[in-house]
């Protein structure tokens, strides 16, 4: 029995599990007891991981174009020849178009991103290409009203809280074996009441007291009326609001335009509804708010996020018990050295930024400097401001990652140099120029892991199943092919990981030492350190304030100063029906799609029988009236279709969705060989939903922080009709 993690899931920490190997083959998995996040359980897609591992789909031996970019042909080359061929075209284009003509795709937070972040540097690219659709987004307008700059958001201590209000979350069906839903759970049964906000009845908001079934991506209206309720109704803590909030005054007659009554068209949640939801969380001291992927993805995505944070932040709930609060502490030295060379990164760098994720003036952001990862493609075929000559793509699929496949397909066949980086076969890796294999996390014995107040090191499970080294290895590999020795420990991977070990003043060895980790205790929590929090600096080179008052910038100078709207407020996304009423006529359903389900995530693990077995087709949920309206039955085989392209999928009845709304789930592509499903079309016909959308960059994007809407009008129809 050998412990390690899981790499199934993210973006966080993989759950701890026990593995049992028998004559070098992995035969049972079950959960680690001892690790914190997941105490011994584990979800559907750890124990398929076996098949993961042993799929006829891995990827075995580093792998050389021999056909035309599209084409899929391949010859089989050595890891040395692979590194070699990349690093010599990578050395060529340097010298004749400039380090920024590389870009490295964002994949899954995970962190192996340090390593190729660090390549960047050495290299003298900006052009880390976030996906601009995860976590950063709601970071950036919390950041910038509240002081706090953590990914998704502010956490919040729904331990201690007596109002949870879940805002398009996913607690069921993301991490569930890491605890978060059981944590809301239990708070529901020592009374706390739960509110759901979102478009269908998923599992949480099935135990909710109250569901507002809001229409997709119209988050921004529903808070600004819920600030007008609170605003109105005197409903705010005046105490904290005059004490630690910046433009209360302001907010005031910006506020009145936003009333219930106004937002229930756009929302399609009535007008007493939303007054009720907004007084109980006022009137409750201990509320919080915990916010879902779905604000990243949302043309006024900023807007959104910075409306919800206000929400908090006049009503007091902010860094208090039972409130939107960080409690964290520990006494775990820091967590790890950080690998970024930030101290290289200046303005000259950021200026060369290709497609600026974050707008330009607010760069670097907490990432560091980022380009949009759908603007990084549309500078290969438009060439503005220049363009992007390689690509290099660990862990991520662009032809399903990302709005409009047919475009991003074109760019990929112009690029002089594609690298695939990943374990098994991709969407993209027919238009690869090299394919670079790499372990999965049964396969190698770095990096070790932190969750939280605990530390491990990752043990190798079995030997590698072909000529392969790990993520972290192809990066300190090529950095020394590269000439970048110095910054990449002349390739010695243990030598990398103590060096980010030198704050626990251990080694990678020693560390491997305590065979279920080291769990740190943790500090009792303190609230309200509103003059710490709101003395927040941006971390890079030019370490400005966020909250120039060094109070809650309910308005904000820094935007304005900047060309941009101080205070939050609603822009018509492009395609909602009370935007385009015109386009609704020919299209009258919603769609918006899910990251996530009980048994997959992202795009990928479709070809692992045991997961497909479960979920087997790609699915649209319909309400059974809207369903029946249209001759489709439970079961049909359905056609969506958009402005922009058609999809085709089941159609499951779904009682408890809007009658105006169909939802499908991201990330189909992949065929399962064991169950004869072959894998669908990237373009019009299969599944892919990123078809679907609007890549309008001047229309669709948020214009600050490069939000792309996961919401479009479409109409459906029996398949066969086709």
């Amino acid at each position: 029995m050998i412990r390690t993690f899981c790499g199934l899931c993210g973006p966080v920490t993989g759950c701890g599990i026990n593995c049992y190997v028998k004559d070098g083959r992995l035969v049972r998995i079950e959960g680690m007891k001892e690790a914190p996040m997941n105490q011994g359980k584990l979800c559907a897609k750890a124990y398929a991981s076996i098949q993961w591992l042993y799929s006829p789909q891995r990827l075995t031996s580093p792998l050389r174009r021999v056909g035309e970019k599209g084409e899929g042909k391949f010859e089989k080359i050595t890891w040395d020849e692979a590194i070699d061929t990349i690093a010599n075209k990578l050395k060529e284009q340097k010298e004749k178009y400039g380090p920024e003509s590389l870009a490295v795709l964002s994949p899954r937070q995970c962190n192996y991103k340090d390593y190729f972040k660090r390549f960047l540097v050495a290299h003298g690219s900006p052009n880390y290409a976030h996906s601009g659709i995860c976590a950063v987004q709601r970071a950036f307008g919390t950041a910038y009203t509240l002081g706090i700059a953590t990914p998704g958001g502010v956490p919040a201590d729904i331990k201690n809280s007596d109002l949870i209000i879940l805002w398009t979350v996913n607690p069921v069906y993301s991490g569930t074996s890491m605890g978060s839903l059981k944590t809301i759970l239990d708070a529901k049964e020592r009374g706390a009441k739960l509110v759901v906000i979102k478009p269908e009845m998923q599992p949480d908001a099935a135990k909710a007291d109250i569901w507002l079934p809001i229409r997709p991506s119209t988050m921004t209206a529903l808070a600004l009326a819920m600030i007008n309720v609170i605003v109105n109704e005197n409903l705010y803590d005046r105490d904290f609001v005059e004490k630690w909030c910046y433009g209360f005054d302001k907010l005031v007659p910006h506020i009145q335009q936003y009333t219930p009554e106004w937002a229930e068209p756009i929302t399609g949640l009535p007008t007493d509804r939303i007054k009720e939801v907004a007084r109980l969380y006022a009137n409750t001291p201990k509320a919080c708010i915990v916010t879902g992927n779905a604000f990243d993805q949302i043309s006024d995505s900023n807007h959104a996020v910075r409306a919800v944070a206000i929400l908090i932040a006049i009503t007091g709930h902010f860094d208090r018990q039972g409130a939107n609060a960080l409690t964290g502490g520990s006494t775990m030295p820091r967590a790890r050295t950080l690998l970024n060379l930030h101290r290289r990164i200046d303005q000259n760098w950021v200026d060369k930024l290709v497609g600026p994720e974050i707008a330009m003036p607010f760069q670097p952001f907490i990432e560091g400097p980022s380009s949009s990862y759908y603007r990084t493609f549309d500078s290969i075929l438009t060439e503005k401001p220049y363009p992007i000559r390689a690509i290099i793509a660990p862990g991520t699929q662009p032809p399903v990652s990302t709005r409009n496949p047919g475009r991003i397909i074109e760019a990929l066949k112009k690029l002089e140099l594609f690298v695939v980086v990943d374990v098994m076969e991709t969407s993209a890796m027919p238009w690869a120029d090299v394919v670079i294999p790499v372990t999965t996390s049964y396969e190698t014995d770095h990096p070790f892991e932190i969750s939280g107040n605990w530390i491990m090191a990752r043990n190798r499970v079995i030997e590698p199943l072909g000529d392969y080294k790990s993520d972290y290895e192809f990066w300190l590999d090529l950095g020394n092919r590269m000439g970048y020795e110095e910054e990449f420990w002349h390739g010695d991977i243990n030598a990398c990981m103590d060096y980010q070990l030198e704050y626990f003043n251990m080694t990678m060895e020693e560390l491997r030492k305590y065979s279920t980790g080291i769990a740190y205790d943790s500090r009792p929590p303190v609230y309200e350190k509103y003059d710490r929090i709101f003395a927040n600096q941006t971390s890079w080179y030019d370490q400005k304030p966020y909250l120039p008052q060094g109070k809650v910038a309910i308005y904000s100078t820094t935007f304005e100063e900047n060309g941009f709207s101080p205070l939050p407020e609603w822009t018509d996304p492009p395609e909602l029906p009370t935007s385009n009423p015109e386009l609704a006529d020919k299209y009258p359903l919603i769609f918006f799609d899910a990251h996530t389900s009980n048994i997959y995530n992202h795009a990928w693990l479709r070809n692992i029988p045991n997961l497909r077995e479960m979920e087997p087709d790609p699915w649209i949920h319909i309400h059974p009236d809207t369903a029946k309206a249209r001759g489709i039955e439970d079961g049909d085989w359905i056609i969506a279709e958009s402005p922009h392209g058609w999809i085709k999928a089941k159609a499951i009845y779904f009682p408890g969705i809007r009658p105006d709304t169909v939802m499908g789930l991201h990330g189909w592509w992949q065929g399962c060989d064991e169950l004869k499903k072959p894998a669908s079309p990237l373009l019009n016909g299969g599944a892919n939903i990123n078809i679907l959308y609007n890549s309008d960059i001047e229309k669709a994007f948020d214009p600050m922080v490069s939000a792309m809407p996961k919401q479009t009008l479409v109409e459906v129809r029996k398949a066969d009709e086709e």
